[in-house]
């Protein structure tokens, strides 16, 4: 990809800001420039904020299908659920949507995360990671083998020098440490 001069880049956005009569083809530019059309138009993209662009854009979502969206009405026909999940990253929109993919986020810790509450560094979770004893999953490291860890390999775990509030998050995660006390906590009660 050929860097762009500031003469060839004065030229375009000179061009892109003339009125749409005065205006001459895009590939007409494109050529006088010696590059391609789709060159220019990227070009347009990076540097121009939507809705200065010299062409008409169509929105990506129209208001019909934004509003069925934050009323939780159904889009299959129109769009896929992932369309829909990443339009809902992308704005934090607080639908029913939006729940259940963060219960599906809940599912990827990341490896930092992983390090804070095990108490040791992140190369040595990498290498809790190349030794198999954790997964790999969504770009971070699965919680359930993240509480496999706790209970099938405790020796990659520096227990002795945390603080008791630790061992007792990660004895009630799974860790067993006969010495310390801990009650699971109980819903008898909430649900009466």
């Amino acid at each position: 990809m050929r860097s762009w001069t500031t003469k060839e880049a004065k030229l375009v956005l000179e061009w892109a800001r003339e009125p749409a009569e005065d205006r001459v083809h895009i590939d007409e530019i494109a050529s006088r420039l010696n590059r391609s059309t789709r060159a220019v138009q990227e070009f347009l993209r990076r540097v121009l904020p939507e809705g200065q662009r010299p062409w008409e854009e169509r929105p990506r979502w129209s208001p019909e299908e934004i509003a069925a969206l934050q009323l939780g009405g159904g889009m299959a026909a129109t769009r896929s659920a992932e369309a829909i999940r990443q339009y809902v990253k992308r704005h934090n929109c607080d639908t029913a949507t939006r729940s259940s993919e963060d219960e599906s986020d809940r599912t990827a810790l990341t490896v930092t995360q992983v390090a804070a509450d095990l108490g040791i560094s992140r190369a040595s979770v990498y290498r809790l990671l190349k030794r198999g004893a954790l997964r790999r999953f969504k770009g971070g490291v699965a919680e359930t083998s993240f509480s496999d860890l706790l209970r099938e390999h405790p020796e990659a775990i520096p227990y002795a020098k945390l603080p008791r509030d630790q061992k007792e998050w990660l004895v009630l995660n799974g860790y067993s440490d006969p010495s310390l006390c801990v009650k699971r906590p109980s819903v008898k009660g909430i649900l009466d």
